[in-house]
């Protein structure tokens, strides 16, 4: 798909805002969303990526450093010698892509944090694969919305169908976590 704004590049950001009941689509390259986002556009979407990293200063000391870092030492880029104060006093940019593999920890809980979680519920192109405990993760989670409004809609003979499903799926989750693979 090729970006909506030069017609050139290939589109690697999706954007999708509704509003009323009117969807707007705009799938961008890189470099025009790079070009948006300065001009402020992305954030009158409502869209404000810098803006979430630069949170990261109030979530970080929640979230665990890496392993390898000792214990009250700044976790520091290997490679780019950034640290997560210099990521925040940059607006939230990364000092190189092996930033997000070092500061994974306080990154994840950030995105966790704007998104109110951490598993994604909606579509998924079909080329892109799912393992299975979070198949199953996404299936328990969409099954338990379901069952609370099917409860909601007093349609109790769903609900236990329901229900009995999510009882399926917690048993293969134990199972994929005791190393027992089971399709009931």
């Amino acid at each position: 798909m090729l970006c909506d704004v030069c017609k050139k590049n290939e589109a690697t950001i999706h954007i999708k805002e509704m509003h009323g009941g009117e969807t707007h689509t705009a799938n961008l390259c890189a470099a025009c969303a790079s070009e948006k986002e300065k001009n402020g556009e992305l954030s009158a979407l409502g869209f404000n990526l810098a803006e979430m990293l630069c949170n990261l200063g109030k979530i970080s000391s929640s979230a665990k450093p890496p392993q390898e870092a000792p214990a009250g030492a700044a976790t520091v880029c290997p490679k780019c010698g950034w640290t997560i104060d210099k990521v925040r006093n940059f607006g939230g940019r990364l000092g190189c892509p092996h930033c997000y593999t070092t500061f994974a920890p306080m990154l994840a809980e950030a995105i966790k944090n704007v998104h109110r979680g951490s598993v994604h519920l909606g579509k998924r192109p079909q080329s892109v694969p799912q393992d299975g405990r979070a198949a199953l993760e996404a299936e328990l989670d969409n099954r338990r919305h379901e069952l609370d409004a099917l409860v909601k809609r007093e349609e109790y003979e769903e609900a236990a169908v329901c229900r009995d499903r999510i009882n399926q799926l917690k048993t293969q989750l134990e199972g994929l976590a005791t190393g027992e693979v089971g399709n009931d």
